[in-house]
C-alpha cells in the first residue's frame, strides 16, 4: 500500500488491530509500571468499534497482564508499510507521554525500532517530534507557534525519510487548535491535491484522527460539525472502554480473594491490581473532565 493512501485501522484483522494495541501496552509496561500519562494516551488511542467481544477482553486484559512485544510485532508481519511507521510512533509517543524514558523502555523502543525496520536516526527523530508536539498540548501555545513548531518538527521527520502520512495520522496534535494545525501541515505543503480520499476516516496514530476534512476546510460548517461528532464518538468510547477494563479487573481481583488456597501469593498479586486500578479510575475521572469541558 503506497505511503499516500490512507488506512484505515478498522481494515485490518481482530488479531492485528488488537496486536497494534497490545503493542502500546508492552512498551508502557516496559519499565514494570504503567504511568497514568501512558494509559490515558493508550485509551485515547484504541478504537474497538467493530471488534469481536473476545478481542475487546483480550485487549482490556492487556491492562492488566501486558502482551509480549514481540507476540504483537510478529502479529503485525504481514500489514502494509505504512503500519510499521504509524505503530513506531505511536510507541515512541506513549513512551514518552510521562516524561520517564526509562532504560527498560528504551530497549522496548529499540527492539520494536529493529522489528519494524525503522532506522535509529528516524526513531530519534519520532521521539523530538512526540516530545514537540506534547509541550505544545501541554502549555496551550498559540497557534502561530504551533503552526511554526509542528512545521518544524514534521520536517524533522520527513527529513530522514519518515512518510508524511505517519505525521499526520500520529495524532499527538489531537488537542491543538485547527489554525495551528492546518498552518503547519500546509507550510510541508501537504493540501487537499496531496491527500486522495480525505473524506476516508483514518485511525492510526496516537488519537483517531479524522478531523482531516475539519483541518483542511475551518470554514465548513458540515466539516466542523463532523469532526465534532466523531470526537464525540472517540471521548464516548474512551470512556466506554475504560469502564470496561476497570469492571474486568474488579473481577479479576475478586477471583483471588475468594481463592483461599493462594492467599499469598494471592495478596501481592491483589495489591498490583489495586495499583492498576487506582491509574485506571484517575484516567476515567480525568477523560470526564475534559469530554464535559469540550462540550462533548
Amino acid at each position: 500500500m503506497p505511503f499516500k493512501e490512507h488506512l484505515d485501522i478498522k481494515a485490518l484483522s481482530d488479531e492485528e488491530r488488537v496486536a497494534f494495541y497490545g503493542a502500546l501496552f508492552a512498551v508502557a509496561a516496559a519499565d514494570g509500571q504503567m504511568s497514568r500519562e501512558e494509559l490515558e494516551l493508550i485509551y485515547e488511542t484504541v478504537d474497538t468499534e467493530g471488534l469481536s467481544e473476545a478481542a475487546r477482553r483480550r485487549l482490556y486484559a492487556y491492562a492488566i497482564e501486558p502482551p509480549a512485544l514481540r507476540d504483537c510485532l510478529q502479529a503485525l508481519r504481514g500489514t502494509p508499510e505504512a503500519v510499521r511507521y504509524g505503530l513506531m510512533l505511536n510507541l515512541v509517543e506513549v513512551a514518552v507521554s510521562d516524561y520517564l524514558l526509562s532504560e527498560a523502555e528504551q530497549e522496548t523502543l529499540t527492539e520494536a525500532r529493529m522489528w519494524l525496520g525503522i532506522s535509529d536516526e528516524q526513531q530519534a527523530a519520532m521521539k523530538r517530534y512526540a516530545e514537540t508536539v506534547r509541550r505544545i498540548r501541554e502549555r496551550g501555545i498559540d497557534d502561530n507557534y504551533a503552526a511554526d513548531a509542528i512545521k518544524a518538527a514534521a520536517s524533522g521527520l520527513t527529513a530522514v525519510g519518515v512518510p508524511i502520512v505517519a505525521v499526520v495520522y500520529s495524532g499527538s496534535v489531537a488537542g491543538l487548535s485547527a489554525a495551528g494545525i492546518t498552518s503547519g501541515l500546509a507550510a510541508l505543503g501537504l493540501g487537499l491535491g496531496m491527500v486522495p480520499g480525505i473524506g476516508v476516516a483514518i485511525l492510526i496514530g496516537t488519537v483517531a484522527f479524522v478531523g482531516l476534512n475539519y483541518l483542511f476546510d475551518t470554514g465548513s460548517k458540515r466539516k466542523k460539525e463532523q469532526y465534532r461528532r466523531e470526537r464525540e464518538r472517540k471521548a464516548q468510547l474512551a470512556m466506554k472502554n475504560l469502564q470496561e477494563t476497570i469492571n474486568l479487573l474488579v473481577e479479576r481481583m475478586s477471583w483471588l480473594e475468594e481463592d483461599a488456597a493462594d492467599a499469598k501469593a494471592n495478596k501481592e498479586a491483589i495489591q498490583l491490581l489495586n495499583e492498576r486500578l487506582t491509574k485506571l479510575k484517575q484516567v476515567l475521572a480525568h477523560r470526564r473532565e475534559a469530554t464535559i469541558a469540550q462540550g462533548a
